[in-house]
């Protein structure tokens, strides 16, 4: 948490010059921004035997491993994920799969581990170890720019897999402002895809992600839902960033009581901006865009096909409005569905 904050605080506002004019945006060199910030993200290291183990694995994304999306409704966003699509569609047809590492993780804490404690690899493989193994597939969050490998969430998780005796599965989907909406979306929908293709059946996963995090995690769950493909078993969003317009009134309220910089968004080095769309400036058209569901779940109108969810925040942070509407709107819309759970 510490780390992800200091990362948040000196990378993403007091060390970007936030005086720059929108106007301005297309000026900015965000391929160096992006080199600066990946400066600081923490790489991939083993955790101490106590806490647990983890392995990195890559996931290539052969022809069949390859997603295809039919959601038209969703207009902009639908047209760039199925150009991503195709584009990793043609780089395996062309022999060169692109690939997208993923964490599996568990604590030593567990029953399971210690029935395999002599044989930790067997443990870390991306395959159910039995028919019906549960696990958890988690989103990291941090603005969409940080968090790649980040030891913070390592250890989160390991105290999540020591909590529930179950494996977690995290991928390190591509960073803005590199890798800009919807490369998050697409490489956590794949991710969710190839479990599926390993063996993992749906009603074994619980998807999950704070922040950023669990804006893909919703994103993931109304494409899943809309394209009529198996959902899982239960949804945790922990923080989720649902609105990306941050249009709450606790942003304002809050700023006092919370680490995340409260940013204008007609400023370029605005996270929302480096995710959506970096370098492009500030237009009514772009709040638009970022009302689409798939950008900020909170402008959904359609909750239907959800599973049981459970959504915790704190009574202080910047999102706690819009997570409140967030749920709010599910329970409106959503009369007599799956059971929602809010933790404040």
């Amino acid at each position: 948490f510490h780390v992800i904050r200091n990362i948040l605080r000196q990378y993403l506002t007091d060390s970007l010059p936030h005086d720059m004019p929108n106007e301005q945006a297309s000026r900015i060199d965000f391929g160096f921004v992006a080199d600066y910030i990946a400066m600081n993200n923490l790489p991939s290291r083993p955790l101490q035997p106590a806490a647990g183990f983890n392995r990195e694995h890559d996931i290539v994304l052969d022809s069949q491993c390859c997603v295809a999306y039919n959601v038209p409704h969703y207009g902009l966003s639908s047209k760039k994920l199925e150009a991503m699509a195709a584009a990793d569609l043609h780089a395996a047809q062309l022999g060169r799969p692109r690939s997208i590492s993923c964490q599996v993780l568990l604590s030593s804490q567990t029953t399971r581990f210690a029935k395999h404690a002599a044989n930790v690899d067997e443990l870390l493989v991306m395959a159910p170890l039995d028919p019906d193994e549960r696990v958890i597939l988690h989103f990291h969050g941090g603005a969409y720019c940080v968090g790649e490998r980040s030891l913070t969430h390592i250890h989160i998780y390991a105290q999540i897999s020591r909590t529930t005796g179950l494996r977690m599965f995290s991928p390190n989907y591509r960073l803005a402002p590199r890798h800009c909406f919807p490369s998050q979306l697409h490489d956590c929908f794949s991710v969710y895809s190839y479990m599926i293709h390993c063996g993992f059946k749906p009603k074994n996963i619980v998807l999950a992600g704070d922040s950023a995090g669990g804006a893909l995690a919703a994103g993931v769950m109304f494409l899943l839902r809309d394209m009529k493909l198996p959902r899982p078993a239960a949804v945790v969003l922990i923080s989720p960033w649902v609105d990306a317009t941050c249009s709450g009134e606790s942003w304002t309220r809050n700023q006092g009581l919370d680490y995340l910089p409260a940013l204008p968004l007609d400023d370029p080095f605005h996270p929302t901006r480096m995710f959506y769309d970096a370098g492009r400036e500030f237009s009514e058209q772009m709040l638009d865009e970022l009302r689409c569901p798939l950008v900020s779940p909170i402008f959904s109108t359609n909750f239907s096909g959800m599973p049981p969810m459970l959504i915790q925040m704190g009574r202080n942070e910047l999102l706690h409005d819009d997570i409140q509407l967030f749920a709010d709107r599910i329970k409106q819309h959503n009369p007599g569905g799956a059971k929602l759970s809010l933790e404040v």
